[in-house]
């Protein structure tokens, strides 16, 4: 890539990528894990922050002062807690565009850039208040400076690589695994001493320099216990999940593209030019490698391994498709036209599911807290009822994705604050225990699990709580109080009562 189309290609991706992943980004719910980001970036000073990531969550710590920083600036909407992350998709393409220039032809850095915007894996990743398309991000652009300092071979260009290593292991520590990747790479292609021992000693001192940090995470390892152990459904998670999201006809088109490119390269229909053969020897060690070790780190010690923590390997699988598909079709119009189905294929998904109003695990945090705005008046009580079937509960963190909405409410059934116990969200009381701020409350607002069998919306004198509600301690506990049921609204997870006596 030469002149005007060396900043051009990747900037116009870059724009592209982010268009592709913010479009409907205000939509869907906030969910469980963004609702974690909202308290640690959002809801505490820096110095509640610090305090903690020493108790729990410090793989994400780096991740969090950016929000914070973010937040000063930006509300906490769904859009804008989710911009970084469509921003990061943008540069994660626009950094493979960049990397396919380096080794191969324009038509290929291209390709492989759009792949990278469209892959299902990176338009879910797009708006998910979450480090994970920005440790994509980070992963592609260490590359990028891998390839460049293999070339310069300066003590400068080493420093920049082992500095932004650094803080892509900070960010994301599972991204310590990249050296690995980027070694085999350089023992394929580039077995050159000024080369090897500078990245050799780089790679060894920022990665030493990390072992602290490292430990520290390790430490904190029990907040993944909900993980499951390696099992059957692996194979699929790791083959359909980990880059096509729950698109498998993409991952069919995806299988397909590549065994065609590896039929015409083997039987020597099609020769492979060297530049594409260092792509896909590099994409082909950044898939497998990061990916083996997790899942053998989780069949040999405790389970780790969950498709969306490999995020950071998904822009490899666009460049190895980039590489497929213009061996493939070998003309331009020809590959545009692959693209375009693979894009044509990913709608469905990218439309319905991934943008849809309770697309985060059904979870509808986002509707609760519009209701709660438009409808409670300030000094009107509420009642979280954290006892409920779906995961994660308990029903607390809800609060957390959107405090604002509930900063006017008499909380009654708050315990202890986040705050105070270094931990990421607050704890409840259980509803006997609120009975003393209960009976002073006129108005009260009741958050407790959906009932399918009940209206969507209801309204009355004296409504009847539902077999669910009904046999809960909260309902008997407001019913005794002389509390009476007058409205009710149906969402996806969640019901919401208004109550007065």
């Amino acid at each position: 890539m030469r002149g005007r189309s060396a900043w051009l290609d990747p900037l116009l991706v870059a724009v592209f990528g982010a268009a592709v992943s913010l479009a409907g980004a205000a939509r869907p719910s906030f969910w469980y894990d963004e609702a974690a980001t909202i308290s640690a970036a959002y809801s505490r000073p820096l110095s509640g922050l610090w305090d903690m990531l020493g108790n729990v969550d410090a793989v994400h710590g780096l991740y969090y002062l950016l929000m914070h920083g973010w937040f000063e600036i930006f509300p906490h909407t769904e859009f804008w807690s989710r911009v970084p992350s469509g921003l990061g998709v943008g540069g994660a393409a626009a950094g493979i565009v960049v990397l396919g220039g380096q080794l191969s032809t324009r038509t290929v850095a291209l390709t492989s850039g759009v792949m990278c915007a469209i892959l299902p894996r990176s338009t879910w990743a797009g708006i998910e208040a979450r480090p994970f398309a920005l440790s994509m991000l980070l992963a592609v652009w260490l590359t990028v400076v891998l390839v460049a300092s293999a070339r310069r071979g300066t003590w400068w260009a080493w420093v920049g690589y082992g500095a932004l290593l650094g803080v892509s292991v900070l960010f994301e520590v599972y991204l310590a695994l990249l050296p690995a990747v980027h070694a085999v790479f350089l023992l394929a292609f580039c077995r050159r001493r000024r080369v090897l021992l500078p990245f050799a000693a780089t790679s060894v001192v920022i990665l030493g320099a990390a072992v602290p940090f490292v430990a520290v995470v390790a430490a904190q390892v029990h907040q993944v216990a909900w993980i499951t152990p390696i099992g059957r459904r692996t194979l699929e998670d790791v083959a359909v999940q980990q880059y096509f999201d729950r698109v498998p006809l993409f991952a069919c088109a995806a299988a397909a593209v590549v065994l065609g490119a590896a039929a015409l390269w083997l039987l020597k229909v099609r020769a492979i030019s060297p530049g594409d053969r260092k792509l896909v020897v590099l994409a082909a060690a950044w898939l497998v490698l990061p990916t083996a070790v997790i899942i053998l780190r989780s069949v040999v010690a405790e389970p780790v391994y969950t498709p969306r923590y490999l995020c950071f390997t998904a822009p490899a699988m666009a460049l190895l498709l980039g590489v497929c598909i213009t061996a493939l079709a070998r003309p331009v119009w020809a590959t545009a036209v692959v693209v375009a189905l693979f894009a044509v294929l990913a709608i469905p998904n990218y439309a319905a599911v991934q943008r849809g109003p309770y697309a985060k695990y059904g979870m509808d945090y986002s509707q609760v807290a519009d209701l709660i705005s438009a409808h409670a008046a300030p000094g009107d009580c509420l009642l979280v009822y954290d006892t409920v079937t779906f995961q994660p509960a308990p029903l607390r963190p809800l609060l957390a994705a959107r405090p604002d909405a509930y900063r006017d409410l008499v909380d009654v059934s708050l315990w202890q604050r986040a705050v105070d116990r270094r931990a990421v969200f607050d704890t409840n009381l259980i509803p006997q225990a609120s009975t003393g701020p209960l009976a002073r409350c006129p108005n009260l607002w009741v958050i407790t699990q959906a009932d399918p069998a009940a209206p969507e919306h209801e309204q009355g004198v004296a409504i009847p709580p539902g077999p669910l509600f009904g046999g809960t301690p909260a309902f008997a506990v407001t019913h005794d109080l002389g509390y009476r049921l007058t409205e009710r609204w149906q969402f996806n997870l969640v019901q919401v009562f208004r109550a007065e006596r």
